[in-house]
């Protein structure tokens, strides 16, 4: 079950209910309807109604590529948007929907080798917002021995919170916040092996001690939690690597970057995840969310001195 969100007021759960049964009616819309009319019209408001983010977008794009040209990054920037509109239409599309239909849109290629490797025990599975990243917790429908656990960031507004929550709570699914992840996990790691859903791409609250990878032609900080969570209890990572099919369907990949044994140096978890997802972005730019602020915080003076 999800955690328990603040208690919403009489209008609030009105609110709510009538959101909720709109995205149920959405997502039951036949895919062409919901991708191709609705994507369309939220693409034309980000892309050139509200131009959503673009002074960020751009700067991400030219400091990540700066070999493109600015019409090459004008053209993934467009794109870009039209996937983050696809992401939007994703996301919504799993409301009250049937776990068949979750695994028609996220298709696991490689489900029976991982449920092989792992033999039953506990897993964490590291993605990003690359792709249909709300399709990863899909992967529980496939490893049905594993509790997915699915982290998430809480939103301010306790309404949408609620919203969100219910629109990604599925069969074998708990939701949980970022800062009661490892609580969660000691708490209940007797009970039933475990299957660790984290997103960690964002930008980490700064830090002294933080650790900088180069990623993009840029120092770049990343969430550590998956690290430090498989090394202290022995856990196997696997990132998760998504292709898009067609719109709204997509083919995940999970691909092992530790195997719970194997002597790590320190960071090293992290940076082979850090090389996959750099692998992906260059293979397919336009499929990660530039819109993040994730290179807020400055590097120390030293790396700066560092020309890539």
């Amino acid at each position: 079950m999800s955690e328990k969100n603040d208690t919403l007021s009489w209008g609030q759960k009105i609110g709510l209910n009538i959101l909720w049964w709109i995205c149920c009616g959405f997502a039951w819309l036949p895919r062409v309807v919901r991708h191709y009319v609705f994507g369309s019209f939220i693409y034309f408001i980000l892309c050139y109604t509200t131009r959503y983010r673009r002074k960020v977008i751009m700067t991400n794009l030219r400091n990540s590529f700066p070999d493109k040209s600015e019409k090459e990054l004008n053209r993934i920037c467009k794109d870009s948007y039209k996937n983050l509109s696809e992401q939007i239409i994703n996301t919504i599309s799993q409301a009250g929907i049937s776990d068949k239909a979750l695994m028609r849109r996220t298709i696991f290629v490689n489900a029976d080798q991982v449920r092989k490797e792992v033999n039953g025990g506990h897993v964490i599975c590291i993605t990003a917002h690359y792709g249909s990243w709300e399709g990863a917790s899909t992967v529980s429908l496939y490893m049905p021995e594993q509790r997915m656990v699915a982290v998430y960031h809480k939103l301010q507004n306790k309404l949408f919170d609620e919203l969100m929550k219910r629109i990604r709570q599925h069969t074998n699914v708990d939701l949980v916040t970022m800062q009661r992840t490892m609580r969660h996990f000691v708490e209940n790691r007797n009970k039933q092996p475990m299957l660790l859903g984290l997103i960690s791409d964002q930008n980490p609250a700064y830090r002294p001690n933080l650790h900088w990878h180069k990623f993009l032609h840029q120092w770049s900080a990343f969430f550590d939690g998956a690290e430090v969570m498989a090394l202290k209890y022995n856990i196997p990572v696997y990132y998760y690597s998504p292709r898009r099919v067609k719109a709204g369907v997509y083919e995940g990949r999970l691909i092992r970057i530790y195997d719970g044994k194997e002597e790590v140096a320190e960071h090293e978890i992290m940076e082979r995840y850090v090389r996959a997802l750099e692998k992906d972005i260059i293979a397919n730019p336009p499929m990660w969310m530039w819109s993040h602020r994730r290179w807020k915080h400055i590097p120390p003076k030293e790396l700066q001195e560092i020309k890539f």
